[in-house]
């Protein structure tokens, strides 16, 4: 879960958004937003992110956790059979690292530059993110392939023919600020 301050009617808010990413194909499930996340609040987001996992094929072993306080006692239970719960040790950020790296990417490249007004256009541009980083962004953690090409056979990415510039494709995210290039067909 990470925090991005909103400007609300009330003034400045926290905002927390709950994640997870799968460590194999690096492709982040992202719940909802909230302002004030809660035992019950965090238990229905871990149930629809595993729901969000069997509708795409994932079968995570493991769910790999911080020490937060919000995070039911019998975790095990929501998380069904088979899906064993991993605390972080305290004061260890590297042991949860593609976590972290997650949230600095998207604060860096995306929330730091922008002023938000309201969960709503929270919500909007933490979707647009994930989906940015889920199907253009590419990782070197899994051989600099896409998390949603991921484990695709046929699609080969990259190359080692020179690229002239009127051969190449770009396409904006969120008004220009995120960008992916690609080759246009030939």
């Amino acid at each position: 879960m990470y925090q991005k301050e909103v400007w609300t009617v009330r003034g400045l808010t926290t905002a927390y958004v709950f994640f997870v990413i799968h460590l194999q194909t690096r492709k982040v499930l992202l719940a909802q937003a909230t302002f004030s996340p809660t035992n019950q609040w965090l238990k229905q987001q871990t149930r629809h992110v595993f729901w969000a996992c069997e509708d795409q094929g994932i079968e995570p072993r493991f769910f790999l956790r911080d020490n937060d306080q919000l995070y039911p006692e019998k975790m095990d239970a929501i998380l069904g059979s088979g899906v064993d719960t991993v605390k972080t040790p305290y004061r260890a950020p590297n042991a949860n690292s593609h976590a972290e790296r997650f949230v600095l990417s998207s604060k860096q490249e995306c929330l730091n530059h922008l002023i938000l007004f309201g969960l709503s256009r929270l919500q909007h541009v933490v979707d647009c993110y994930t989906a940015f980083y889920n199907e253009r962004r590419p990782h070197q953690g899994i051989g600099n392939n896409i998390p949603a090409e991921y484990k695709r056979t046929g699609k080969r990415q990259g190359g080692t023919m020179p690229i002239e510039a009127k051969h190449v494709i770009r396409k904006d995210f969120l008004g220009g600020l995120l960008k992916s290039y690609s080759r246009r067909a030939a």
